[in-house]
């Protein structure tokens, strides 16, 4: 199996769902057929909306231009980087993607993305964060697969009722996670309200609370505005993921690349900086890199990777994001991710 035949097989599988027909270029645009108003239902593999959110993610990345340096000593790449303590051959990692017979009308479900994405990432030197909001709150589809890799993985909740919130971290401490995160972007998400589980917006104090009740790092996903970032430097998380979810909770949104530099020049180097939003390639990932994100992350491809092709799918798509990013690097004149930074962006 390659990567072609893994995205056939994705395209195959999809059709007639009206979620995903597996474009060349998913971008998002509004006559795809993933976009265009839901009227109340979950948007699918689109984005909230006319789906301009979702557009815009890739709409700020395609402004950005690469610079292309040839001269020079020549050099090997070494895209590798310490995340948390753990080895990774790469800066980029699957996002926390869930709710499968939703958006994707039980083509695959929740149980077989969440150990296609966990497995394959880490057959690729990689790791995944895996998120919450199926068909019940007792069930986690995600954590389970975590566990069956010896924690190997990243838990992401939906940011339901306090008590019930830090109850469930405590879980995910309890199965040896890498990290624990919230998805603040998540209070505008449907499906959880449907199971009988409300999400809220959470305060200042309650992100300090959140952080405070776990010895894992936290991080909080979602984070598009300076006074959000702020909150979320002040409530001591390791990490923060400047996200607008996709474009799935709010439309008309700045592309994620947009927002991007501001917040990275005003965390000043004080958490992780995670980015997420229309990465399809290295060369995406790398234009974050230099907008100064420490970790790219990817959703919507790996979904797709799993429904044509499962772990090894993923696995084939994570190894096609390295090579590219590599190329990336090598033709910028970068050796290491320490060398990456807005020098390379016309």
């Amino acid at each position: 199996m390659d990567l072609n035949e893994v995205r056939k097989n994705a395209r195959e599988r999809l059709k007639g769902t009206g979620t995903c027909a597996v474009y060349k270029v998913c971008d998002g645009h509004p006559d795809r057929l993933c976009q265009g108003l839901k009227y109340g239902d979950v948007p699918g593999m689109g984005g909230a909306g006319s789906g301009m959110s979702f557009h815009n993610n890739f709409l700020a990345l395609q402004r950005i231009k690469l610079r292309m340096r040839n001269v020079g000593p020549g050099f090997e790449v070494d895209p590798s980087i310490d995340l948390l303590g753990h080895q990774l051959k790469m800066p980029i990692i699957g996002a926390s993607t869930s709710g499968m017979k939703t958006s994707l009308k039980g083509v695959i479900t929740d149980e077989e993305l969440s150990e296609a994405t966990v497995q394959g990432c880490k057959a690729a030197g990689t790791i995944s964060a895996r998120g919450d909001g199926v068909d019940t709150i007792e069930e986690n589809p995600g954590l389970a697969a975590i566990g069956r890799v010896d924690g190997w993985g990243m838990q992401v909740y939906k940011p339901v009722e306090q008590g019930l919130l830090l109850q469930r971290i405590k879980e995910a401490e309890e199965a040896g996670v890498v990290a624990v995160g919230v998805d603040l972007d998540g209070c505008g998400s449907l499906n959880m309200a449907k199971i009988g589980y409300p999400v809220h917006r959470k305060t200042p104090d309650e992100l300090k609370e959140i952080v405070a009740s776990t010895s894992l790092p936290v991080l909080f996903k979602g984070i598009m505005e300076l006074d959000d970032a702020e909150a979320v430097l002040e409530s001591g998380a390791a990490a923060i993921v400047v996200s607008n979810h996709g474009g799935r909770v709010l439309d008309h949104t700045p592309g994620v690349a947009d927002v991007l530099p501001g917040i990275v020049q005003l965390v000043d180097g004080r958490m992780i900086v995670f980015a997420d939003g229309a990465v399809r390639s290295g060369y995406d990932a790398i234009k974050l890199l230099a907008l100064g994100a420490d970790i790219t992350l990817i959703g919507r491809p790996l979904i797709r990777a799993t429904v044509g092709g499962g772990a090894e799918g993923v696995r084939l798509h994570m190894e096609f994001m390295l090579s590219t990013l590599k190329a990336a690097m090598r033709m910028t004149g970068c050796p290491d991710l320490a060398s990456i930074g807005p020098h390379i962006l016309a």
